[in-house]
């Protein structure tokens, strides 16, 4: 089970409460498109505008997508990612991709993101595991194929990479 890290316990307080409540509940996602977190998926059909409080628009939907993705629905969250036009909805559009194992995509999504104020914080958090993206695609393409220590680092990074765009999609800023 995913938990929030120390840098980004503070989603359980911007996040709709069932829906942080889902995360955590959530197995850890895999590289590839599973697990499926069917309660994580009804919990999100569910919410409603006002659930989301005063999260505006944008940072709602770029939100929407990272939750999708981590509810294992790749196909609603490339549809909602692919029609943001921002650095974050490259990178969790980029994320989609690498999941879907279409890792060409994946790269060139990635380099749509540009110089993305998260890249810092997940090389930070996660011992320097991702200090790419790209680099971290072909990291998880390679894991994939030979599973191992090298999918569980690939894993945490991937979780430690969820949790910092959730937090920047969701800041005023996003």
């Amino acid at each position: 089970m995913p938990k929030f890290d120390q840098f980004a316990v503070a989603l359980t307080s911007i996040l709709p409460r069932d829906l942080a409540e889902a995360v955590v509940d959530a197995k850890m996602p895999g590289l590839d498109g599973g697990p499926a977190n069917q309660d994580l998926a009804e919990r999100l059909l569910q919410v409603s505008k006002s659930d989301w409080a005063e999260i505006h628009h944008q940072p709602r939907a770029l939100a929407e997508s990272g939750l999708w993705l981590l509810a294992g629905d790749l196909e609603r969250s490339h549809s909602i990612s692919q029609s943001i036009e921002t650095s974050s909805g490259s990178f969790w559009h980029g994320i989609m991709h690498r999941r879907e194992c279409d890792f060409g995509n994946a790269k060139y999504w990635f380099r749509r993101v540009g110089q993305h104020p998260s890249f810092s914080i997940i090389s930070e958090q996660s011992s320097g595991d991702y200090s790419d993206p790209i680099d971290f695609v072909d990291a998880c393409e390679r894991a994939q194929r030979r599973s191992g220590e090298s999918l569980e680092i690939c894993k945490n990074a991937q979780w430690i990479e969820w949790e910092a765009l959730m937090l920047h999609s969701l800041s005023p800023k996003s």
